[in-house]
């Protein structure tokens, strides 16, 4: 049900809309990339969830280079093996991956708003690749609270592993077992890993 009512409820969310410009300024590019600064962090509000939930779902490029490349790497190691190569293995293994990143992100985001846990990703602040890098690894884990405080990211995590075992039960036999669902596991947390260090180094707009 959560699955479901989420992207619903989001698409009659207003979109964040920022003025026309030749590059996006830094506040824009944090909506695009589900990014804040830290000085510049505030509670978000319901609508703003919602948004944030539908463009880190379903209506960005990184929600399907994310799926793409780990089914890329079932498929060249022939994962299921029961399923077929070419296109047709490609697609099943995509929507698989797909849609567990979708069940994750849907689990997440809805604990995140019951707890008043912040869903984007909160950049460091601080200067040094080691620093900034190891923030990017480490907020893999961590988020705020609706206080500003840093707290252990229990909705993403107890999510990506609630999403793997949910997804296994779609799997042929002998891909439901407990040592798959800890590998997708490792995939979610190693994807958000990247995405993480991409967003904390990407340029970001100039000022206005």
């Amino acid at each position: 049900m959560v699955v479901l009512a989420l992207p619903l409820a989001a698409q009659s969310a207003p979109a964040d809309v920022e003025p026309a410009g030749d590059r996006p300024s830094p506040r824009a590019w944090g909506r695009y990339f589900n990014t804040v600064d830290r000085s510049d962090w505030h509670p978000l509000e319901g609508n703003q969830r919602w948004n944030i939930y539908w463009r880190a779902t379903y209506a960005s490029p990184g929600t399907f280079f994310r799926a793409a490349g780990p089914a890329l790497g079932d498929h060249l190691n022939d994962r299921p093996e029961v399923w077929p190569q070419g296109m047709e293995g490609y697609s099943r293994r995509f929507a698989n991956r797909f849609a567990r990143f979708a069940l994750q992100d849907s689990l997440s985001h809805a604990s995140s708003a019951a707890l008043g846990y912040e869903v984007r990703y909160v950049r460091c602040g601080c200067s040094g690749f080691a620093r900034r890098f190891g923030h990017a690894l480490l907020w893999n884990f961590l988020t705020l609270d609706r206080n500003g405080n840093t707290v252990l990211n229990t909705p993403r995590i107890g999510s990506a592993f609630a999403a793997e075992f949910i997804g296994n039960t779609w799997m042929p036999a002998g891909y439901r077992t407990r040592a798959e669902a800890f590998r997708g596991v490792g995939i979610q947390l190693g994807v958000g890993a990247l995405f993480n260090t991409i967003r904390e180094f990407a340029p970001r707009g100039k000022s206005r």
